[in-house]
């Protein structure tokens, strides 16, 4: 059997070389308005802050009686015991606790309704990076959940876009818009 070789002027080879060149070309010849799509916001505004308060309903067992956004910063936990006592996390007490929740949310998924477990469920939990969605029995109202929808979904897009590569896709392709048609 006599092996064939393909010579530099194989026809069939060269037109599928340059059929392959053009398809890459076309595909990376369109315009570049889904990259400046991908990076026309490169300042991200910084989601909302949030106001959670939790109401103590016998000893160690608490509920979140409401959530309200607020300015970015300024969020705060209000800590309403069932004594009367009124207490307020927030600034570097609310970060520190918010931090611990994150480190330890194992603990904090499997349920309970102490305070760092409804603590975990609550909007401030999602800004702590639970990415889960919130559970309704953690809420004295369910309803209550549904005040921080939109606001869930704009950390939700902050979190896209701060992780998001500054120049482009990144990967073997970085910078290709992907198939034809995409």
């Amino acid at each position: 059997m006599k092996k064939r070789y393909l010579t530099i002027g194989d026809f069939k080879r060269n037109a599928f070389i340059v059929a392959a060149a053009a398809c890459m070309g076309l595909t990376g010849c369109e315009s570049n308005s889904r990259q400046d799509e991908w990076n026309a916001d490169s300042e991200v505004p910084v989601p909302d802050g949030v106001i959670t308060e939790m109401t103590e309903e016998t000893s160690g067992q608490w509920k979140i009686t409401d959530e309200r956004t607020t300015a970015p910063g300024n969020s705060m936990a209000i800590l309403k015991y069932n004594d009367g006592r009124v207490d307020t996390l927030q600034g570097l007490e609310l970060e520190n606790q918010l931090q611990n929740l994150a480190a330890n949310q194992e603990r904090y998924q499997q349920g309970g309704f102490g305070m760092g477990n409804v603590l975990w469920w609550s909007a401030l939990g999602y800004m702590a990076g639970r990415n889960m969605a919130p559970r309704s029995g953690y809420y004295a109202n369910p309803n209550i959940m549904n005040n921080t929808n939109a606001w869930r979904q704009d950390v939700q897009t902050y979190r896209q876009r701060t992780t998001a590569p500054r120049s482009g896709r990144s990967g073997f392709f970085r910078g290709r818009s992907g198939g034809a048609g995409a």
